[in-house]
């Protein structure tokens, strides 16, 4: 059959319309003309050189582990309402004394300060920067005890109250912050100059931050919102005049959050720094997020390089039989290939210039992205080919010498993980997920470049897994339907009764109360497979039960609100996390 015309210039602007394997639906030809007249014809793609990602000799040769957890979900009696860069340096003793090499996070990236219900660390404002709530306030130089008591700290028991916890922080922040602008003589002069340097070295790209930041405020308390693409139209320019004299009018604001920048920088520096200084030999392993919110900083002070009119998200599966929305809005391929990449490099350094890892999320991006077009459904979207970006995370793996991880689930194109262990970019498996025709993969036979799990942040904690809890809420949400659940319910107990054989356990023990003897068990067989690295969810050791995202959603179900059961100091003295611990570190190996 001839090919259309519609077609050929769908193929020509990097469009997919082949999906071998994947028993996909055509692409409408709404969604093909859409984005065509986005895109353009595409340009030829950058030479690559092939080379391998950096990776440590040391790992080269041994087997090794970590701890994965969400930062805000921290607890302690000295933060305020949220965790932060102290509370984890508190665990890092903990933590390196069992053995463990590195810490796992949640993306740190900046969101929307003025609107800090707007939780989700994967829909970021400006993936260059970093959340302030992150910011411990009594590291910070200036800060006096009174100033706590002058604010309201709100409890963190069961969720964060993000709307309190920002108040809190940045009003003390704030009064810090005048004490340095009035030159107070105890804040030194070698933090002046080192936020000066930060300030310099962070040039207009910060400014631009920094007063989407401030103008953000400013609109909220007009009760407009905090993205910019419903302000007055003078606002929505970066270059206009009016954007011009709020920036000299409002001054001090600005340098309030570049100064904040510096600060979230600097504690991330340090606490990296306290990673090594424990014994860890990788330190922080920070996540990268796929996309930006449209409507963010990265967008309002660089348009031309995004996408306008078109959404991440991913295909309908089992998982969500009507496909995903993720909102986020994708750096344009042109645009990228006609800069040298250098926007894809800031963001690139940004996430590892403090980290000895990095997780890139929905790693199959680095090749295509699945893209919806305004007034399509998810299920109508197309995927969109992302060239020259592999070589990209390569070269800055070196550059910075961090390892790169990437979550390769979900809809996963042929041969993508073969080309991505050809260039050590290391793959995700999650334990549940690994099956062959005669069941689930024997440990063994793991690839050495993985980096293998019980759990993610996107699947039900340990706890909540053995019981099916996520089942019962993604079918209530509509998420799924009766069908599928009685499936899921089915398979789910076989799961359990496949990871007890593996874990030498009776398969009877599926009908058991989830107990410590099944907990390490279970993360005893996690730690003999042959990947190189294991991260050790925390959530799953110290008996969280609610999960942390619900992918699909957003306020139907607390997203990205939960805490841990166990405070801070009270995960310190867990003795099955010490147990579990012990356990891994034992088939890890020396």
């Amino acid at each position: 059959m001839t090919e259309s015309a519609l077609d050929r210039a769908a193929r020509a602007a990097g469009i997919i319309l082949d999906r071998p394997g994947e028993h996909a639906p055509p692409v409408p030809d709404f969604t093909k003309h859409a984005l065509t007249e986005m895109l353009g014809p595409a340009p030829a793609p950058p030479p690559s050189d092939e080379r391998p990602a950096f990776v440590p000799h040391w790992l080269d040769a041994t087997r090794t582990f970590g701890i994965a957890l969400q930062l805000y979900q921290l607890r302690s009696a000295r933060n305020l309402g949220v965790g932060d860069l102290a509370d984890l340096m508190a665990l890092l003793p903990c933590f390196a004394e069992a053995g463990a090499d590195f810490v796992g996070l949640n993306p740190l990236h900046a969101l929307f300060t003025a609107d800090p219900e707007r939780a989700s660390p994967f829909s970021p404002s400006d993936r260059r920067f970093l959340n302030p709530l992150i910011i411990a306030v009594e590291l910070v130089p200036g800060y006096r005890p009174q100033m706590r008591d002058a604010v309201t700290v709100p409890t963190a028991d069961t969720v964060v109250d993000y709307t309190g916890a920002t108040a809190a922080k940045l009003a003390i922040l704030k009064a810090i912050h005048r004490r340095w602008r009035a030159g107070e003589a105890d804040i030194s002069d070698a933090a002046r100059a080192a936020a000066a340097s930060h300030a310099e070295d962070g040039g207009e790209t910060l400014a631009d931050f920094a007063l989407f930041e401030a103008l953000s405020h400013a609109m909220r308390a007009e009760g407009r919102t905090a993205g910019w693409l419903e302000w007055p139209e003078p606002f929505r320019d970066r270059s206009s005049d009016t954007v011009h004299a709020f920036a000299a009018a409002h001054a001090e604001e600005v340098d309030f959050h570049r100064w904040l920048q510096f600060l979230a920088d600097d504690q991330l520096r340090t606490t990296q720094e306290a990673a090594l200084a424990a014994g860890m030999r990788v330190g922080l392993y920070l996540d990268l997020a796929v996309g930006t919110a449209p409507d963010g900083a990265a967008t309002w002070s660089d348009p031309s390089l995004t996408m306008r009119g078109v959404r991440v998200g991913a295909p309908p599966d089992l998982f969500s039989l009507d496909g995903q929305d993720w909102g986020l809005a994708p750096f344009s391929p042109t645009e990228l290939i006609a800069r040298n990449f250098a926007p894809y490099r800031a963001v690139m350094s940004a996430v590892m210039r403090h980290a000895g890892a990095v997780r890139i999320d929905h790693a199959m991006g680095l090749e295509r992205l699945f893209l919806i077009p305004d007034g399509a459904i998810a299920a109508d979207g197309a995927y969109v080919r992302q060239p020259g970006l592999t070589d990209q995370v390569v070269d800055a793996t070196h550059l910075h010498r961090a390892i790169a991880i990437g979550e390769d689930l979900g809809v996963v194109p042929p041969g993508f993980r073969e080309r991505m262990a050809k260039r050590r970019i290391f793959s995700t498996r999650i334990l549940s997920f690994e099956r062959g025709p005669a069941g689930m993969i024997a440990p063994s036979r793991y690839p050495k470049d993985s980096l293998a799990c019980i759990s993610t942040h996107d699947m039900a904690p340990l706890a909540a897994w053995w019981l099916g809890d996520e089942i019962g809420l993604r079918l209530d949400l509509g998420r799924i339907d009766d069908a599928v659940a009685r499936h899921e319910r089915a398979w789910r107990h076989g799961e359990k009764q496949a990871i007890l054989a593996l874990a030498g356990l009776p398969p009877r023990r599926a009908e058991d109360p989830l107990d410590d003897d099944i907990v390490v068990a279970v993360h005893r067989v996690a730690a003999r497979t042959a990947s190189r690295l294991l991260a050790v969810r925390l959530e799953d050791v110290v008996g969280g039960r609610r999960l942390v995202n619900l992918p699909g959603t957003d306020r139907e179900h607390p997203n990205w609100r939960h805490t841990l059961p166990l405070d801070v100091e009270a995960i310190a003295r867990s003795e099955r996390l010490a147990r579990t611990l012990r356990a891994v570190h034992r088939e890890r190996g020396p």
